[in-house]
């Protein structure tokens, strides 16, 4: 064999080391119990805000997604054990997350607010909700933060992303903690908003970590290249006006 040969014969395998990874089909989970941004509709169909924009980013870097409904507390398990090649649900950026998995680029930086019934006159703050009901989704921004922040209040945690408005709404919790879009566009914006309201201040990764620094796609960290892929995909409906489009179609914004 010539050195010549050798060499191509490297730089081949070398290659095709690299290929699976991006050719074969991407399995993506979202947990479809938070709309607007994930939920399944009448015809079972997964659609939403993320849904939308991982379509489009898995279309401008030309790879083939299957976006799949799991279970909010074994989607995280499942990216490190490679159930999943990469998960979409809101997911915020904290220096914890950091360590088991990979982030794309920033696509948003949301802010957090509680919801609780029509004037109930709350003092939030941690003497102010002792003794409260806090409801939230379990292992999400909302529940570190409520925890470390309302010692005194009592926190009920729920697997998805709907439960705790049925506890607000059945009296069986006094506030609920969420993304303000979510609580909006998917809770107030209907006959809710007569009889409930957003309490106290907006929280964003600026006022405590457990927001962290924005929302961005979760990657297995040994997919480097599913990485780069992602964030390429990204840039481009960033660059041609498609995530502005989305944007603008669920939240109104420019």
């Amino acid at each position: 064999m010539t050195k010549l040969s050798t060499l191509f014969l490297s730089g081949f395998i070398a290659l095709a080391s690299l290929s699976p990874a991006i050719a074969k089909q991407v399995t993506i989970a979202t947990d479809a119990t938070f709309p607007p941004f994930e939920s399944v509709d009448a015809n079972g169909k997964l659609v939403g805000y993320d849904i939308e924009l991982m379509s489009a980013v898995c279309k401008a870097a030309e790879l083939d997604c299957n976006i799949i409904a799991a279970a909010w507390d074994g989607m995280i398990p499942g990216l490190t054990a490679g159930k999943y090649d990469a998960l979409i649900s809101q997911l915020t950026v904290t220096d914890a997350r950091r360590k088991i998995m990979a982030f794309s680029d920033i696509y948003s930086h949301p802010t957090f607010r509680f919801v609780a019934k029509k004037g109930a006159s709350l003092d939030v703050s941690p003497d102010g909700l002792a003794g409260k009901i806090i409801a939230v989704q379990t292992g999400t921004p909302m529940d570190a933060f409520v925890t470390k922040t309302f010692p005194k209040a009592t926190i009920k945690r729920y697997d998805g992303g709907s439960a705790p408005y049925l506890e607000l709404t059945a009296g069986r919790a006094d506030l609920h903690m969420s993304y303000e879009a979510q609580i909006t566009h998917a809770f107030l914006n209907g006959d809710n908003a007569e009889k409930f309201e957003l309490v106290g201040p907006q929280y964003t990764g600026k006022d405590a970590p457990e927001f962290g620094e924005g929302v961005a796609i979760a990657i297995n960290r040994r997919n480097a290249d599913l990485l780069a892929k992602i964030n390429a995909g990204l840039a481009k409906i960033r660059e041609n006006g498609e995530l502005a489009a989305i944007d603008a179609k669920y939240f109104g914004k420019n």
